[in-house]
């Protein structure tokens, strides 16, 4: 899509995005002099409280319970509706779903809706748990596919259209395929070429879109649903603006009903919809579809001058997309700023807690060799600078070792799967030192988080280089999440 044709289908849509029917009808009931004698149970604020001296009297009169005016979550048919379909018209879809809790509520329906238990799904292997734990629910049996290495960045890009390929022609049998785009670090495979790849064989086409809700009304970007998807989740809360926790769920029908969809969603979410998260995904709906394409338009120049001041007589270098380009046929989303340190003579994770410490700037994540920012409308000038100071300041003071290098950083082979997810979470399980879990098959899920990718699943044979990997980011790091209480051990299913 060129610029003239993306700047009239926004013109177009702003001419019917105008309205928050959900978030105005709930600022009306708030305002009004109600008695509750319903949940939930602080009366809409009625008694003083630190709870509501912090968040104010008007957040407190707005987290009420589901009734006539204000529809239902679960069975809507008046304002939420509208809302829904505003969000679907706005994100270029059939039919959006809200989601209050998160994109991993998504994921989870996702995969319940499309496959069931022995039906084939492919996955690629960087990603997020809850797809993990999807796997678990679903009884699917996982194919995983390898993504693109960077071993100068330390991290994984998108799955490989050509690795895509011979997967689906290995596996026809397979009832879907999971695609995360954008990836946590911003990259964005052929996801055109892939959707058309598996709807040629009527595969369905399933995307993890946590971190790309900001990516339709994005000048230049194509987004998921454009791509050709048929089931997208996004994070609005992480790139969109709306409240923590908050995502939707966007449908083009044909492989998936809209009916179907709901009801596997009914049977993941709560029935006490919050409607403050709902009503922040309404009001964000109704900012990006209006004001977006040109917010996104007006930020990227200050993001490429904070790069080029990044970059400019110092030793660390930005992921870019001519980069990706080159690496791996892959684009990249100049909104997440991978910032690569170790020539510095520092890892990630130094970087990541010096620029909290000293210049309290809270950073998305670490990684061996790079620390990320992730950047929104509501950054500028202002909040890039101080970025930009902190890095070369810290170049400055600390950027004269040599460079560091390390074979724990970047995983070089995808685990040998022995069993399936959920027949190792239902398997019986013993607790084990993790140096003595060589040749086990895991139970457990160890995870490094921030980003939510684990090292091993359950069902998978846990290797030397898992053990090292374990070790090397519990000493570098200390986040690696595991289902064990116990420091250095891992649950295995037991022989």
């Amino acid at each position: 899509m060129n610029s003239l044709q993306e700047q009239t289908k926004i013109g177009e849509l702003a001419l019917s995005q105008e309205r928050m029917p959900l978030f105005e009808t709930l600022v009306d009931y708030a305002k009004k002099n109600t008695t509750p004698f319903d949940v939930p149970g602080h009366k809409m604020g009625a008694q003083t409280s630190p709870l509501k001296d912090v968040l104010g009297e008007m957040t407190m009169k707005m987290d009420v319970n589901s009734m006539k005016e204000l529809d239902l979550l679960s069975h809507p048919d008046s304002v939420i509706k509208e809302a829904q379909q505003l969000a679907a018209q706005a994100f270029g879809a059939d039919h959006a779903f809200f989601l209050v809790n998160g994109t991993t509520s998504g994921i989870l329906a996702m995969i319940l809706a499309t496959c069931k238990p022995d039906d084939v799904l492919i996955v690629p292997r960087n990603c997020h748990k809850s797809v993990m734990n999807g796997l678990i629910l679903s009884g699917a049996k996982p194919v995983f596919i390898e993504p693109e290495v960077d071993i100068h960045f330390g991290i994984s890009h998108g799955i490989s259209v050509k690795n895509v390929e011979k997967t689906l022609s290995a596996y026809p049998e397979a009832k879907a395929i999971l695609v995360t785009y954008p990836t946590y670090f911003g990259s964005m495979n052929e996801l055109r070429t892939i959707c058309k790849l598996a709807h040629d064989r009527d595969i369905t086409v399933i995307v993890d879109s946590a971190h790309g809700a900001h990516l339709p009304f994005m000048p230049g970007q194509i987004d998921p649903m454009t791509a050709g998807a048929d089931i997208v989740t996004m994070s609005v809360h992480k790139t969109g603006g709306s409240l923590t926790q908050s995502s939707i769920l966007l449908l083009n029908e044909g492989r998936i009903s809209a009916k179907k969809m709901q009801k596997t969603l009914n049977m993941l979410q709560t029935t006490s919809a919050n409607y403050l998260l709902m009503s922040s995904l309404d009001v964000a709906r109704h900012e990006l579809a209006l004001n977006g394409y040109e917010r996104y338009k007006a930020l990227k120049p200050i993001v490429e001058k904070a790069i080029h001041e990044i970059e400019q007589n110092t030793c660390f270098e930005i992921l870019k997309n001519n980069y990706l380009k080159h690496k791996c046929s892959q684009s990249h989303d100049w909104t997440k700023l991978v910032i690569r340190v170790n020539d510095c003579g520092l890892t990630g994770f130094e970087v990541y807690t010096l620029l909290k410490e000293k210049y309290q700037i809270q950073m998305e994540l670490a990684e061996g060799y790079v620390v990320m920012a992730v950047i929104t409308t509501a950054d500028d000038e202002n909040s890039l600078g101080k970025l930009v100071y902190a890095l070369c300041e810290i170049e400055k003071i600390y950027g004269n070792k040599k460079p560091i290098y390390s074979t724990n950083v970047t995983p070089k082979h995808v685990n040998k799967l022995m069993i399936t997810p959920r027949d190792a979470h239902y398997a019986d399980h013993e607790l084990v030192p993790i140096d003595l879990a060589k040749g086990k098959i895991s139970a457990d899920l160890l995870m490094i988080y921030p980003p939510g990718i684990p090292l091993v699943i359950p069902g998978e044979l846990v290797s030397e280089e898992v053990i090292q990997q374990y070790h090397y980011y519990s000493e570098t790091f200390g986040n690696v999440l595991t289902e064990s209480d116990l420091k250095d051990h891992i649950t295995v299913v037991k022989e």
